[in-house]
């Protein structure tokens, strides 16, 4: 969808949300450990069906998720 055309039902109205995919905190509320670092995430929703999609900003971030959740 970053070509704004939605592949599912090839609408052009196309929302750009920023986020980030946070480092997760403990149960205590303590701050994470710095070694993790929040990634910064674009979603991208289709206006007419809800289909949407989240891309990671900086392909090197890529490394840091595959080490993390990576199988």
């Amino acid at each position: 969808m970053k070509n704004m055309q939605c592949p599912k039902c090839h609408a052009k109205e196309i929302v750009r949300l920023p986020g980030d995919i946070q480092p997760s905190s403990s149960v205590s509320g303590a701050k994470s450990p710095s070694s993790l670092k929040t990634i910064k995430t674009t979603q991208y929703c289709c206006a007419n069906c809800g289909f949407s999609e989240v891309w990671v900003d900086n392909p090197d971030d890529l490394k840091d998720l595959l080490k993390r959740f990576g199988f």
